[in-house]
């Protein structure tokens, strides 16, 4: 055999071997194309991807080992498997993308053994070991309601609490520990009220509404619920925090009024999604109320259709700056408003049984948001966001 066909015969198959490997790696990666269609930065966006339209791309892959890659700067990015009900195979990919304006990136989405688990973004647990505290965060923002051991002691509130952060880190665990050593030791110091460089709870929201919490309002008097009865976690991470909670009957001027909240946490983002479903024993004329704390020397804005309603305040230890409160409506949905019993209210006719979204969240002066006028721009391009939700299209 001559040399050219010593060598045709050993690299054919070798070639049809690479050829074959090539097309059937070929077949498990496909690309998505994502596009910012508005003029502002999509900065830590969770995008939303239907699980059955990859594996019908892919092929039989396991969901578990779906990897994401920007195209462009081959950086893998932070996914998550989710479903909204618990106990179900998801049905989505999450995937936290940031886009510039107007842009366009494409996305290598492939099966891939696991890596180790990405950092998480988000955090939330019951705190049992703090009166049945729910807390929850993610990297810009950490909240808190108060559960059935606090309301034993006498401690009733249905608002929703702020704590203020400056680092992108989960700090729940690490506060409650430091929190309950300094009480142990008798050391002010180690209390979560004071700012030793990561933030600090500084927010009073004591019986109000404080961020988002809501009630029934009858045009004279607004009627609210005690604390939560039931938290149950559903989906915890890393880049999607969403819990339900649930609260017993209360007082609604001759009915009973219950509800059920659905609260839903993305990494990047100073606002939460709530889901309320309100249940009314009998015929009544109240409105859904979702309110936001008006504290001394607070500063109200609201637009003309209440879509938007945003207060900047003093938070209550002098030292810790400004506290932004907001509650935004989903796009063109129109809202009234109020003020009672120390809060500014948004308020929209409840069909009983029938849920409404909201977006309420916080914001700090000694974080990311350095005033007002960035606050309420933020808001602004929150809703724009909402209206003009990033598009794509498999290449």
């Amino acid at each position: 055999m001559s040399l050219g066909k010593r060598i045709h015969a050993v690299m054919f198959p070798a070639l049809l071997a690479a050829t074959a490997g090539w097309a059937q790696a070929a077949q498990h990666k496909v690309t998505l194309i994502v596009e910012n269609p508005t003029p502002e930065a999509r900065l830590e966006e969770v995008l939303e991807v239907s699980l059955a339209q990859i594996l019908a791309r892919l092929g039989p892959v396991a969901p578990a080992h779906l990897a994401v890659q920007n195209v462009a700067g081959h950086q893998r990015l932070p996914v998550q498997l989710d479903n909204q009900e618990p106990g179900v195979p998801p049905d989505r990919l999450l995937i936290l993308v940031s886009l510039e304006p107007r842009q366009t990136i494409r996305l290598a989405i492939s099966e891939e053994d696991p890596s180790p688990p990405a950092k998480p973004l988000v955090f939330g647990r019951v705190v049992p070991e703090r009166k049945d505290d729910f807390a929850w965060e993610n990297d810009k923002v950490a909240h808190r309601v108060y559960g059935p051991a606090l309301q034993a002691t006498g401690e009733i509130t249905s608002g929703i609490d702020v704590w203020s952060k400056r680092v992108p880190d989960t700090v729940i665990n690490h506060w409650y520990a430091k929190d309950a050593e300094g009480q142990r030791t008798h050391n002010p110091v180690l209390s979560y009220h004071k700012d030793t460089g990561q933030g600090l709870d500084s927010y009073d929201v004591g019986p109000t509404r404080g961020c988002g919490g809501t009630g029934l309002w009858n045009g004279r008097q607004l009627f609210v619920s005690k604390n939560y009865v039931s938290a149950e976690l559903l989906a915890s991470g890393p880049i999607r925090l969403r819990f339900r909670l649930r609260y017993a009957p209360w007082p609604v001027g001759g009915v009973e009024g219950s509800e059920e909240k659905i609260v839903t946490l993305d990494a990047g983002s100073h606002l939460n999604r709530i889901e309320s479903t309100i249940t009314l024993s009998g015929a009544s004329k109240a409105q859904w109320a979702a309110g936001l704390a008006m504290h001394q020397n607070a500063h109200l804005t609201a637009t003309a259709d209440g879509g938007i309603l945003s207060v900047w305040e003093p938070l209550s230890d002098p030292s810790a700056g400004m506290d932004g409160t907001a509650i935004v409506l989903p796009p063109r949905q129109r809202a009234a408003t109020a003020k009672a019993a120390g809060n500014a209210l948004v308020l929209l006719p409840v069909t009983p049984g029938v849920s409404i979204v909201y977006y309420a969240g916080a914001a700090w002066s000694k974080a990311d948001m350095p005033d007002e006028t960035a606050w309420n721009s933020y808001l602004q391009a929150f809703r724009e966001r909402l209206e003009h939700p990033l598009t794509t299209r498999w290449e």
